[in-house]
C-alpha cells in the first residue's frame, strides 16, 4: 500500500466494496482499489448511508448516529429552523469535503459517492446499481 500524505491507497484481489473504520483510520475499498483516510465527521456521516441504501436518514439522526458515545445532543433536534438548518449545512459540508478528499485520490470511487450520496434535511445513498458495503 503506497501513501501520500495522510491518505494511503492500493490494490486489492476482492472486489466487494468495504467501507470500515480501524482506529483512527477509515478502509474504503470499491472496485479493487484501497484508499485509507484518517478519521473525519464526513466519514462517519458517509457510513450509515453507506450500509442502509435507500434508506433516509433525517439530518439530526445522521448526526447522533455519527457522533461519539455519550457524546451530546444534535442541535437540530431541538426542531428550529435555524437549528436544523445549521445541521444540513454542516453535514452537506462535511459530506463534500470528503467525498471531495477521496475523489482526489481515486477518481471512480469519488464519482460513484457524488452521484449516489444526497444531503439535505434528509440524507440518502441511492447508488446506480445494487451495492452493499461490507464492515
Amino acid at each position: 500500500m503506497r501513501c501520500r500524505g495522510r491518505v494511503c491507497f492500493g490494490a486489492r484481489v476482492d472486489r466487494t466494496p468495504l467501507f470500515r473504520r480501524e482506529g483512527d483510520y477509515w478502509m474504503i475499498a470499491y472496485d479493487a482499489t484501497v484508499v485509507r483516510l484518517r478519521d473525519a465527521r464526513g466519514l462517519r456521516y458517509l457510513h450509515p448511508l453507506l450500509r442502509h441504501p435507500g434508506r433516509s436518514f433525517d439530518v439530526a439522526e445522521l448526526i447522533r448516529v455519527a457522533a461519539s458515545p455519550g457524546g451530546r445532543r444534535p442541535a437540530a433536534e431541538d426542531g428550529t429552523a435555524e437549528a436544523v438548518e445549521r445541521a444540513r449545512k454542516a453535514v452537506t459540508n462535511r459530506v463534500r469535503q470528503t467525498v471531495t478528499r477521496i475523489a482526489s485520490v481515486r477518481h471512480a470511487l469519488g464519482l460513484h459517492l457524488r452521484n449516489a450520496v444526497h444531503t439535505g434535511t434528509r440524507c440518502v445513498y441511492t447508488p446506480e446499481r445494487p451495492t452493499q458495503w461490507s464492515k
